[in-house]
């Protein structure tokens, strides 16, 4: 979700980068990312125009929502894209003891087993819930893991706002793992599956909003976008399992977020390009179903519109 920049923004990033982050730091584990939905939800309640647009691209794509429902998704979708972009305040405070105050894995005993026989993993996640969560706590636990970003979004940020990207960048540096930017030369990811390490990387949009690696397009709940199969370009070429992974909130426990990690996803082509037309195939059935469930967990029903998301 991206809000323009403006002198307000800015005075905004002061306070929240600042002392409203020194602030949550000195809280209890786990509070950080309770306060930031709270906040989200509060800034979504006063941008009544961005929800409309937001409730509207929700209600595109899942028609059978009643205005009310897709309102209340809307303003979930705003508490999330807040703990999102500060989920880097807990990164550091995570540790092998209080992880599992965060976050509940399901189906971590399929990464394990791969683990075992020193397998390669590639995790095929979208942007939903704090999207770089499971990659921390899987990296605290003691996981070889790697990222592909996506780099920043495509817009001219003032020096306040560089400043907060720059904070932002050295906070996620605490985490104990190895970060890639998109579009860079595969070798080194190919390299870590081959040693039995995992690799996250998206199955969605990009957080900066540009294209990274080959995309196909696809109908994703009616809506034409461009959908990555790079992951399933490095399975192929490395012989690296592959299993989905989304994240949503816990509703075992509030305040909670629960990673599900699907069973292996199998597909072979005839070729390789046989191969990532099955995965793009594969890639869209997900996402929709994935979405059409938790609708208030996506970053990206702002982008959800006619010449959206990468087409």
């Amino acid at each position: 979700m991206v809000i323009e920049e403006n002198p307000l923004k800015d005075a905004y990033r002061r306070m929240i980068w600042g002392p409203y982050r020194e602030a949550l730091e000195r809280l209890p584990p786990g509070w950080e990312y309770r306060a930031n939905d709270a906040l989200g939800h509060l800034v979504g309640a006063a941008a009544t125009k961005k929800m409309a647009q937001v409730a509207g691209n929700i209600r595109r794509g899942l028609p059978g929502l009643s205005a009310s429902e897709a309102a209340a998704a809307a303003r979930q979708t705003m508490g999330t894209h807040f703990l999102n972009q500060y989920a880097s305040f807990a990164f550091g405070r995570i540790t092998v003891d209080n992880w599992d105050t965060y976050l509940r894995f399901e189906g971590l005993e399929r990464i394990e087993a791969h683990a075992r026989a020193r397998r390669g993993v590639v995790l095929l996640h979208p942007h939903m819930g704090p999207a770089q969560l499971p990659l921390c706590v899987l990296g605290v636990r003691g996981y070889r893991v790697h990222q592909i970003g996506g780099g920043e979004p495509a817009v001219e940020k003032t020096a306040t706002g560089k400043w907060a990207t720059e904070l932002r960048h050295s906070l996620e540096a605490r985490m104990p793992v190895v970060l890639h930017q998109g579009g860079g030369y595969l070798r080194s990811l190919l390299r870590a599956l081959a040693n039995g390490e995992i690799v996250l990387t998206a199955v969605d949009g990009t957080g900066g909003g540009k294209e990274i690696g080959r995309r196909y397009p696809r109908n994703v709940l009616g809506h034409t976008m461009g959908v990555p199969v790079g992951g399933f370009y490095l399975a192929a070429r490395s012989g690296a399992a592959i299993h989905p992974l989304h994240t949503i909130r816990d509703p075992e426990k509030p305040g909670r977020w629960l990673s599900v990690v699907g069973p292996e996803v199998v597909v072979q082509g005839a070729d390789l390009d046989a191969t990532l037309e099955a995965g793009a195939d594969w890639t869209a059935e997900y996402l929709s179903s994935v979405l059409r469930k938790n609708p208030g967990e996506w970053h990206f029903w702002d982008g959800f519109q006619p010449g959206g998301l990468i087409p």
